[in-house]
């Protein structure tokens, strides 16, 4: 009977010293709802994720981040030196983002609240919305593509860019669609219906330069709006 209390004391004396060790280290964990809010599996500190399915969540990553799910939203909130994010159907939101970007999603909206580095945007089908702020001598280039959706970039009054925005619009589409910009581009629609897409469709093309050109805006749609504005 003795021998059992000691066996018993003697393992909640090891349990506790097991939880008070392990308290102090960090874990990279998913919960129920596949969220996730840290990682540390990658040697540099940047936070690597990928998911068969479900929901990708991350509040901070200050080292960087490459994240990925089969399907499923992405949500990434404060992230510095780079961020390569991809979905096979999902939204992707990013609020803030020092370093470059490069965001994938086979269907679903993206939108980039605040950037400070280069912007690549792809999406099979849903609307773009994009914001560069800071001021930099560095080359920050903006890649925004969507295959069906409106594209809205905003840009500081001072960035300086070279600029391609093409436009499709099919045959059939429900309705009109167009490129508003403010900084005074040169705007030239096609007058023939081009047919080696499948479906018949004409090209809204619009090209400008603003300063010295030193950054390259390319911004390409099919059925949406383009809207490039500054502040």
């Amino acid at each position: 009977m003795n021998l059992h209390r000691m066996t018993a004391s003697s393992l909640i004396l090891i349990a506790s010293t097991l939880a008070a060790g392990l308290s102090g280290c960090k874990s990279s964990t998913y919960t129920t709802d596949s969220v996730v809010t840290e990682s540390n599996s990658d040697p540099s500190g940047a936070v690597s994720i990928s998911k068969m399915g479900g929901d990708i969540d991350v509040k901070d990553a200050p080292h960087g981040a490459t994240l990925s799910t089969m399907g499923g939203n992405i949500h990434l909130g404060n992230v510095a030196s780079f961020a390569k994010v991809k979905t096979m159907g999902g939204t992707i939101t990013i609020d803030q983002a020092v370093g470059s970007l490069d965001a994938t999603t086979m269907g679903g909206e993206i939108s980039i609240g605040q950037a400070n580095g280069a912007i690549k945007a792809r999406t099979m089908g849903g609307d773009i919305t994009a914001r560069m702020v800071g001021v930099s001598s560095d080359e920050r280039d903006v890649e925004l593509t969507s295959k069906g959706g409106s594209i809205t970039l905003t840009l500081p009054k001072d960035f300086p860019m070279d600029v391609r925005i093409t436009l499709a619009h099919t045959k059939n589409a429900p309705r009109t669609y167009a490129i508003v910009d403010h900084v005074g581009l040169d705007q030239q629609e096609t007058p023939d219906w081009d047919s080696s897409f499948g479906s018949p469709r004409k090209y809204i093309r619009a090209k400008g330069r603003v300063g010295s050109g030193l950054n390259h805006v390319t911004i390409e749609t099919v059925n949406g709006d383009v809207t490039l504005k500054q502040e």
